[in-house]
């Protein structure tokens, strides 16, 4: 997987499956320092860009209400990467027979990127089995009572339902007793004694499943990594038209996030905004990460104060609407300023790194089960665990014993960077 300038994309769809060694993240061709230097230079310059006059400062805008927020970010819709993993397979089952053609894949995602729910999709459409995952307990009790229960392999090729594992992170655990299950399974699975099947797998666990049970080559396949022009189509362009347009405008510059509908000549990629290219750049692609980003900065500002009486109740030109941020006939949202990222703390050290990349390779884990995985005495595993829930670090999915810790959205960055710096394991996204 390389950083490189992103491929063409085929309309209407931004979702497309690729192999891993396809996968592209996109880049930022102005480093975020340059940014920075470059904006304090325009404050200093004021520019004369009549789009600036309708910059907005981050103090005079606000958070969109919840209703509001759920029309215009909606949660992603994983049915569309379903439907791209199906064109995928459809396509590869069409072409001649080579040693390409696994009869097991692997679909591997970054975090936040829901590889269970496009499994699940894609299950629903094609009639295929879903696998149970094993209890954590039977992961370390080492007890083959998993594996025997799975479907007998087929007897005649043609009537092969295929199976879906949702979710191979769970069938393993970063422990000396904790590995023989996940071997024994896909050892079964790629000699294909189960069958045609596809298995889900979060980036982190497949880069350590990797270390310890190699994949055979090109099984591994991913979503192909979302561009500024792939965030654009998916989380602006269906809100562009219509009786209730929305016009999506950068709070920064003032200017809209889209080109306007008569630059048909301009190269479509590069009429984006720059806040999109550079938001695509810092999820590395990932379009989980980056809904949550842009639910995070869309804001709304102030309206118009209705006339009172005894004041003139003319309706604004299009010249002071304008002026105000607005365009008639259309709603305008703004896009915020970068989200700051939680900080880690000043002595942040191995304990916290342990408990990072457990948390990364299994995706969650509750907290007697993190004790067991690692060397931290469960009083101080608790304590540091409370510590870095206050500072954005962790969160809890759940209540009471059952709740399982993970690394939030807006945390991911900071504690991938903070594990790479300090040379752990990390995904290759």
């Amino acid at each position: 997987m390389t950083d490189a300038s992103h491929p063409r994309r085929a309309p209407p769809s931004p979702w497309w499956i690729v192999t891993l060694d396809e996968h592209v993240r996109p880049t930022d061709s102005q480093p975020a320092a340059m940014r920075r230097r470059w904006r304090a230079l325009a404050r200093l310059l004021r520019s004369e860009d009549p789009d600036q006059a309708h910059a907005r400062a981050e103090t005079e805008l606000r958070s969109l209400p919840n209703v509001r927020l759920e029309h215009l970010a909606p949660a992603l819709d994983w049915s569309a990467a379903a439907e791209a993993l199906a064109s995928f397979l459809r396509d590869e089952s069409a072409r001649p027979p080579d040693a390409s053609h696994a009869r097991v894949r692997v679909l591997v995602c970054p975090p936040h990127c829901a590889h269970e729910q496009i499994l699940a999709h894609w299950a629903a459409r094609h009639g295929a089995r879903i696998l149970d995952l094993p209890d954590e307990a039977d992961v370390l009790a080492d007890t083959p009572r998993w594996l025997e229960s799975l479907p007998p392999p087929p007897t005649d090729d043609r009537d092969a339902r295929p199976w879906v594992l949702p979710r191979l992170e769970r069938c393993f655990l970063r422990h000396a007793q904790g590995l023989t299950l996940l071997r024994s399974f896909l050892a079964a699975a790629f000699s294909g004694r189960l069958g045609p099947g596809l298995i889900g797998c979060d980036s982190w666990a497949f880069a350590y499943v990797q270390r310890i049970w190699p994949l055979p080559a090109g099984v591994a396949l991913t979503l192909q990594g979302f561009d500024g022009s792939a965030l654009a189509e998916h989380f602006i362009r269906p809100f562009c038209s219509g009786v209730h347009a929305v016009e999506f405008r950068s709070a920064r510059s003032g200017k809209p996030l889209l080109p306007e509908p008569d630059s048909d000549g301009e190269d479509r990629d590069a009429a984006i905004a720059p806040e999109l290219r550079q938001l695509a750049a810092h999820v590395r692609g990932n379009p989980g990460l980056a809904w949550h980003y842009w639910r995070e900065r869309l804001r709304s500002a102030p309206q118009a104060r209705p006339a009172q009486d005894g004041e003139s109740g003319t309706a604004p030109s299009a010249a002071d609407t304008a002026s105000r941020g607005m365009t008639l006939g259309e709603d305008v949202v703004w896009l915020g300023e970068d989200i700051a990222p939680p900080g880690l703390p000043a002595d942040s050290g191995d304990d916290h790194a342990f408990i990072f990349h457990a948390l990364l390779i299994h995706r969650s884990l509750p907290t007697a089960l993190l004790a067991h995985l690692l060397p931290t005495p469960e009083p101080r595993l608790q304590s540091l665990l409370l510590r870095l829930e206050a500072l954005g670090l962790v969160a809890r999915d759940g209540g009471g014993e059952a709740a399982r810790w993970q690394v939030p959205p807006l945390a991911y960055l900071t504690v991938r960077e903070f594990l790479r710096s300090r040379s752990y394991l990390t995904d290759a996204f």
